[in-house]
């Protein structure tokens, strides 16, 4: 067990809060749509975990699209891991003066593989924007009567398709949580090493009737 003093509790309390910040972050990631069809011909959203796409009222069904939400089985794995580890490491915290290493490793590992799945997100949207891709947003030709003009649809990319696209914001938090990771490893080291020079001390201070003894 590690003795919580005043700052490897602090940070201990704010890296739970970062991991469950991140895994709500990582929720909205993959359920906010990416792209938006607007029109008659075409009409619906996609995001990373479900899409709703209709042509002219009738579901329109892509057999890419619906592979992409297996992907995110360990991703939504992760996110379970992390939260259930962050609010444990916050009520042990709270409740004890000491907790045991094995959270803390926990929680350092939940802040590592948060920091592997922010690259995660930029394959996912690739493969949502690779298979929308093919999609078609209008449709027309020359028949017996002439040239046939159907109104189409538009397609838009959303914010949070953007903040994937650009990296940077994930990058940036990536490297937020390895900061954290490495404190907390910091101080928990920290707290072993004062935990072994107390046990050392207690060792060398004489029991009463080792006391005794050196006296007779």
């Amino acid at each position: 067990m590690l003795p919580l003093e005043k700052g490897f509790r602090k940070w201990l309390i704010a890296g739970s809060l970062a991991s469950i910040a991140t895994a709500v972050f990582f929720i909205l990631l993959l359920t906010l749509p990416l792209v938006v069809f607007d029109g008659e011909f075409l009409n619906g959203s996609v995001a990373i975990t479900w899409y709703s796409l209709r042509n002219y009222g009738e579901p329109v069904h892509h057999p890419g699209l619906d592979s992409i939400p297996l992907l995110t089985i360990p991703v939504f794995g992760a996110i379970l891991f992390n939260i259930a580890i962050s609010i444990m490491t916050i009520l042990k915290v709270l409740k004890n003066r000491v907790i045991s290493h094995v959270v803390v490793e926990l929680l350092i590992g939940a802040l590592e593989a948060c920091m592997v799945f922010t690259g995660v997100f930029f394959s996912l949207r690739l493969n949502v924007m690779h298979a929308v891709a093919v999609l078609p947003t209008q449709v027309g030709g020359i028949g017996s009567a002439g040239l046939l003009v159907v109104p189409g649809s538009t397609k838009s990319e959303t914010f949070t398709s953007v903040l994937i696209r650009q990296f940077l914001p994930l990058t940036l938090l990536g490297i937020l949580l390895l900061v954290l990771a490495a404190i907390i490893g910091f101080e928990s080291a920290k707290a072993l090493e004062a935990l072994a020079g107390k046990r050392e001390e207690e060792a060398s201070v004489p029991t009463a009737s080792e006391s005794k003894e050196l006296e007779s």
